[in-house]
Formats: structure tokens, C-alpha cells, sequence
């Protein structure tokens, strides 16, 4: 990889212990900067996680005091938050790909949706299996948020449509992609973090881990879509549709009733 593109191959008085230091110092540069992607991937993730729970730490909130209306408030607020700091931690991503992206939104939107809508076929049919054969209700994650939009729809629109398919995205596609260089290793690790991470606070028996199924089949079609693409509005606006769409076919199906 290091005779590619070097000008120096076509000088047949190269140096050849200056090539080697040469080649030897890309590989040790090419490894420093793998091994800062994995830890700001592994940063990135934890921040995701983590970052609500520390804000209530910080400004030692009483939980136990809130109502659910004034805790979904602080959560969103907390959220923006983080919403900003993700902005600013991949601005010139951000910038780049949204103006490469929306350049030709028609075109890029339908790709987006293709990919989309092999993901939604096998999470809706994932989800029949799981309601019907395996007589599960719906998973944890998803009556939470419905909760949510019963107290406050307005403040669940900006977290489920702009909060979580932007940091979700940064997170698990961007930042994770950026850790990982092999296709299908990236992929299955994109897609199954995604996956578990949806769940992980809601596993009381081992059969709840059926509910891995429907969101990491999403997670690894949006992964092969942004690996494709290697733009993440690609994934982000179509993540945004999805979740826009769960909301009002909950909220016309009865939902705040």
C-alpha cells in the first residue's frame, strides 16, 4: 500500500531506508488514528448512554420528587443538550455530507427508502411473530415512549424525530464505522449494538431478548445503507421518517385517548 501513488517508485535512486521509515511511519499513523476512533467510538457510546443520568447527578434532581410530566421535561432538555454537543463534536461531518445530501434529495431520499423499507418489512414482521406465536406484548422501549407521548407529544416529537436519529445515528453508524473498516463486522456490530442498547433496560426474562430481532434488523439495514452511502443524512433522515411515522400512527390509533 505504500508503493501506491508514491512518485518517489519512479526515481530508481530511491533511497530504500528512507522508503521503509516512510512506509513504516503511515502504518504507525494509520494506527494511532484507528485506535483514537475506537476510543472516541467507545466515548461517543457511553455519552449516549450516560450523559441524562450524570445531568441529574449534577444538579442533584430528586427522581423521586418529579412528576412524569417535569422528568420527561428535564430528559428533553438534557437531550438538547447533548443534541448540541453532538453537533459540534461532528460539525464538518455534518456540514459535508448534509450539502452533498440534499444537493439531491429526490434521488438520495429514494435510495434511503428502499433500504428502509426492506429493514420495516422484516421489524413489522418480526413484531407480528412476536405478538401472536410468542404471545408477547410490545417491547419495553416502545410503551415507554408511548407513555411519553400521552403526557407530552410536542416534547416527544423533538425526541424521537430530531434528538434520537441524530445522536443515534452519529452514534451508532457514524462513530462506529469510523472504529471498524471491515463491511460485515461493521455492519452486524452496528446493528446488534443498536439493537440491544433499545432493550437492554427492559430484559426481565431471557425471552425478552426476541425484541433484539425487530430493532437490530433495523439498526444492520440502516448500517449497510450508511456503508453504501458513506453520508449520514442518509440514515438520519430516514431513521427521522420512521420514527415520525410510529408517532402519528400511534396517535391516530387512539393515542392520548
Amino acid at each position: 500500500n505504500c508503493l501506491k501513488g508514491n512518485s518517489a517508485m519512479n526515481n530508481k535512486d530511491i533511497d530504500i531506508d528512507k522508503f521503509k521509515i516512510y512506509c513504516y511511519n503511515i502504518r504507525g499513523g494509520n494506527m494511532k488514528n484507528k485506535i483514537k476512533n475506537i476510543f472516541k467510538s467507545i466515548g461517543i457510546i457511553l455519552l449516549l448512554l450516560c450523559f441524562t443520568s450524570i445531568m441529574f447527578s449534577v444538579f442533584n434532581i430528586n427522581l423521586k420528587a418529579l412528576s412524569e410530566k417535569e422528568y420527561l421535561l428535564y430528559t428533553v432538555l438534557f437531550e438538547l443538550i447533548l443534541l448540541i454537543i453532538f453537533i459540534a463534536i461532528y460539525r464538518k461531518t455534518l456540514l459535508k455530507n448534509g450539502k452533498e445530501y440534499f444537493q439531491n434529495f429526490s434521488e438520495n431520499f429514494k435510495q434511503s427508502f428502499k433500504y428502509w423499507l426492506v429493514g420495516f418489512i422484516v421489524m413489522a414482521t418480526s413484531n407480528i411473530i412476536i405478538t401472536f406465536v410468542l404471545k408477547q406484548t410490545i417491547a419495553g422501549n416502545e410503551e415507554l415512549v408511548r407513555s411519553y407521548i400521552d403526557i407530552s407529544p410536542l416534547l416527544m416529537i423533538f425526541s424521537t424525530v430530531i434528538y434520537a436519529p441524530i445522536c443515534e445515528e452519529l452514534t451508532f453508524r457514524k462513530s462506529i464505522k469510523d472504529a471498524i473498516n471491515n463491511k460485515y463486522i461493521y455492519i452486524l456490530t452496528s446493528g446488534l449494538l443498536f439493537g440491544f442498547l433499545h432493550i437492554v433496560s427492559y430484559i426481565n426474562t431471557p425471552l425478552d431478548l426476541v425484541y433484539l430481532i425487530p430493532y437490530a434488523s433495523l439498526g444492520i439495514v440502516f448500517a449497510t445503507l450508511y456503508y453504501k452511502t458513506n453520508n449520514i443524512f442518509s440514515t438520519i433522515t430516514i431513521h427521522a421518517m420512521h420514527n415520525a411515522l410510529s408517532v402519528l400512527v400511534y396517535l391516530s390509533l387512539g393515542g392520548l385517548s
